[in-house]
């Protein structure tokens, strides 16, 4: 059962920990994809939903918490590299109230281990970041 905690700045805290008590992370519980992020958010994911694992930077501007965006929530504490997941099919989450999502971003600490422990579970590909401007699902 590999745990990956999410990655919080400094700067941060302050608006994390009130609400995000404990250490939010995400761990493969499993045949479930499990992340939680105290009362902000959690998502509970069946391995089978998942189609494609990748990456992407998750910008400064985009906040903290849990962050809704057209069919992607992110479990983020920081901006810089994040784990995407795009789903198969769309799938509740909540955030803090339940929301559809087709697409989930987790700013890990080791996104790289995530990334690499999702794929072996569930036996999918693992996209590639794309170029800067470029067209694509990440």
């Amino acid at each position: 059962m590999p745990t990956f905690p999410i990655r919080r700045s400094r700067w941060a805290l302050p608006f994390l920990v009130p609400l995000a008590p404990g250490r939010p992370a995400a761990e493969i519980d499993g045949e479930r994809l499990v992340v939680r992020m105290g009362l902000l958010g959690r998502a509970d994911v069946p391995l089978e939903r998942i189609a494609r694992v990748g990456t992407m930077e998750w910008p400064w501007w985009g906040g903290v918490g849990v962050r809704i965006a057209r069919g992607l929530v992110a479990f983020v504490g920081g901006s810089g590299p994040a784990a995407v997941i795009d789903l198969t099919e769309p799938t509740k989450v909540r955030a803090p109230l339940n929301w559809s999502a087709r697409r989930i971003a987790i700013g890990a600490e080791d996104v790289g281990g995530l990334v690499a422990a999702i794929a072996e579970a569930r036996g999918v590909e693992v996209e590639r970041p794309r170029p800067e401007g470029g067209k694509g699902p990440l």
